[in-house]
């Protein structure tokens, strides 16, 4: 009988719904509903497989490394097989591009399965050759950058062109990924690089100005979906709730950058990956009224944070 717990933390399940409310944000600024709720389906469960991938692979290559600093991980502490997250890895990989696969037969464009193979590669590569260079906070990046491209895919017949507002929106969510990511990179060490925080909180901030300022990009060229953008013209309330988020984005990381010990450290970044869900809630309460969408998105910090209080996610 496999350890559910150990293979729910190998998996790191409480940030997946960070991936599906990506996909969602993509999906909803490139539709007006979610009548073909089966293909949005199916991208959110490649996603969700993907990412997935994504955290057992880390495991995976992190086992010299967890055997000495966290050994009680479910791969170094004997719960999980190497060989049986090894085999786990490959068949989410596989699995995740064929749904995307399915979508892009169903629907007869290309996109995609393009973004989901990319997707794939780029998890491999930050997972493997990647990870202890300086380009693996970039690489992670990437991954969210296409995630969110992945909901996007149907926006588009075969050709890949986005609106410069859907470029931006993906970039936000890339670029503010980046910077976690470089914050994070040393959570597990006794006291986390100072300047490495800080550089990484600066980062992060350049992704939620990013995501505030994406309807500053709003042109006659918009598909009909996006213009007007009524939602957001509500003078000082857009720019004023993304100061808001920016604040927090701050708040969340100072004492870490204060005092970086390993619990405050790891507080923040688990903090700053609830926020992505903020985000994308905000993101499709730009565009759809009333906002069943954006609250249903919202609501997935419900299962986040009850699966989070049962499982690590860092």
């Amino acid at each position: 009988m496999p350890d559910v717990k150990a293979l729910l933390q190998l998996c790191r399940l409480p940030n997946v719904f960070t991936a599906v409310s990506n996909v969602a944000a993509g999906y909803l600024l490139t539709h007006s509903d979610l009548t073909d709720w089966p293909a949005f389906v199916l991208l959110v469960g490649s996603s969700a497989l993907l990412y997935t991938a994504g955290m057992v692979l880390n495991d995976v290559f992190d086992l010299a490394q967890d055997t000495a600093e966290r050994p009680h991980r479910p791969i170094p502490s004997g719960r999980i097989a190497l060989g049986t997250a090894r085999a786990l890895v490959w068949t989410l990989l596989l699995g995740g591009v064929a749904l995307a696969g399915a979508v892009t037969a169903w629907r007869q464009t290309m996109t995609p399965i393009l973004v989901a193979a990319a997707l794939a590669a780029m998890v491999v590569l930050y997972d493997g050759p990647l990870k202890r260079t300086p380009l693996a906070p970039l690489a992670m990046g990437t991954c969210r950058f296409l995630n969110v491209l992945l909901g996007m895919s149907l926006g588009t017949i075969g050709t890949m062109n986005w609106h410069p507002i859907h470029w931006c929106v993906a970039a936000g969510i890339g670029i503010y990924v980046v910077g976690l990511t470089w914050f994070a990179r040393t959570e597990a060490q006794a006291a986390s690089n100072r300047f490495g925080l800080f550089a990484g909180t600066l980062v992060m901030l350049a992704g939620v100005g990013l995501l505030g300022y994406f309807p500053r990009l709003a042109d006659d060229a918009l598909p009909p979906l996006l213009w007007p953008l009524p939602n957001i013209q509500l003078g000082w309330v857009w720019p004023a709730m993304w100061i808001l988020f920016a604040f927090f984005t701050i708040r969340r990381a100072l004492p870490a950058i204060v005092n970086p010990s390993p619990r405050l450290v790891q507080f923040a970044v688990k903090q700053a990956i609830f926020a992505i869900i903020i985000f994308d809630a905000a993101i499709i309460a730009a565009v759809h009224t009333p906002l069943p969408y954006s609250v249903a998105v919202v609501a997935l910090l419900f299962p986040m944070q009850i699966l989070g209080s049962y499982v690590y996610s860092t």
